[in-house]
């Protein structure tokens, strides 16, 4: 009985396995501007190659907001957060699931274009 507690213990008190850590994503390459619902969109995509994420413009209705789509069993999933022009950010969403994984792809392409400008 005493070894099965002792085995619970060490088992709980143990870090979990390094691969089940995740670091932060890294989403700074671009950035690239596009335009999607009508407002304007600072565009990035991420370390794993296939997240992006945008950021409403200042200037644009959708202010303050910001959308990430990350991939999917099918496709992708679109989540956004702000405090925006709901229309606005609605139009942009709508816009972005309309998207096929091809045109997500080249607009990942896009950032990695302008980052190697730099």
């Amino acid at each position: 009985m005493r070894l099965r507690i002792l085995l619970v213990a060490i088992a709980i008190c143990l870090p979990p396995p390094a691969g089940a850590q995740t670091a932060p994503m890294d989403c700074t390459v671009g950035p690239i501007i596009k335009t999607f619902g009508g407002s304007k969109w600072v565009v990035n995509s991420c370390s794993d190659g296939r997240t992006v994420v945008l950021m409403a413009m200042n200037d644009s209705p959708a202010f303050p907001c910001f959308i990430k789509m990350e991939p999917a069993t099918e496709g992708y999933n679109i989540n956004g957060r702000g405090k925006g022009d709901k229309q606005a950010t609605n139009a942009a969403m709508d816009e972005l699931a309309a998207l096929s994984v091809a045109d997500i792809e080249g607009m990942i392409d896009e950032t990695k274009q302008l980052q190697k400008l730099k």
